[in-house]
């Protein structure tokens, strides 16, 4: 199923009639076509844009750093390497701590939201933009009590963003776009004299679709992970 644009979207670009079962191609081939570039950017970004194709990883490692706080049984902190997450939930994601001599399933056996509103009274809760787990009560045991090869957390979850942002979407028209047009059997872009090539026309939705995820530093996600860091000397951190 596509997520970021619609073999609509592509015929309006291309100024064609709209694809159908009869069309050359037609709207199944250029369906399969979308997916093919909806792939290819979630593996230039590293992420998914549409929850329809939420991305799971499975058994991250994670080191969980403390929340700085005036109680001694401090709040930790999970920083994800992907984000947004999806909502955790149990049966299909997995939240293993280290509680000092084995590791919980939280997401089973505690209680927990997908929200930092209102977290009282809550074991564990996320900041489901920022891709951050939080666990109440990490007290100070934990942190010289050592996990089994440094290994604080396995975390099991989904991430995606959960509307397609319009870049995206345009970069994803550009590269089906250019899918199409390279098959010069199709002849939906006739040649003319003072027109380019069906060839030079997919190079530049190639190169424009690219541009558009550099300028928009699509590639470049980051955020400061707290994940490397661990034990008794780490200082501690603001929420």
């Amino acid at each position: 199923m596509v997520a970021y644009c619609t073999a609509a979207d592509i015929s309006a670009f291309l100024q064609v009639d709209d694809f159908s079962g009869s069309t050359t191609p037609s709207s199944t081939d250029v369906n399969s076509f979308i997916e093919m570039a909806e792939e290819r950017i979630d593996r230039l970004t590293t992420h998914a844009w549409s929850t329809a194709r939420a991305k799971t990883v499975t058994e991250e490692r994670g080191r969980i750093q403390k929340v700085r706080t005036n109680s001694l049984n401090s709040v930790g902190r999970i920083q994800l390497a992907h984000y947004p997450i999806v909502d955790l939930a149990s049966g299909t994601d997995t939240l293993n701590i280290w509680t000092s001599s084995s590791y919980t399933e939280y997401l089973a056996n505690k209680t927990g939201t997908n929200t930092v509103t209102d977290p009282t009274n809550q074991d564990w809760w996320t900041d489901t933009q920022r891709g951050i787990v939080y666990i109440d009560n990490y007290n100070l045991f934990n942190t010289i009590t050592d996990s089994p090869a440094g290994v604080d957390a396995y975390i099991t979850y989904r991430y995606a963003t959960a509307s397609t942002p319009t870049d995206i979407k345009l970069a994803t028209i550009y590269f089906t776009a250019a899918i199409i047009v390279s098959n010069d059997d199709l002849n939906l872009s006739p040649e003319g004299d003072d027109s380019m090539d069906n060839r030079s026309k997919a190079e530049v939705f190639e190169a424009q679709a690219m541009k558009i995820l550099k300028d928009n530093k699509r590639m470049e996600r980051a955020m400061p992970l707290a994940r490397a860091i661990g034990g008794l000397g780490t200082g501690m951190v603001t929420p």
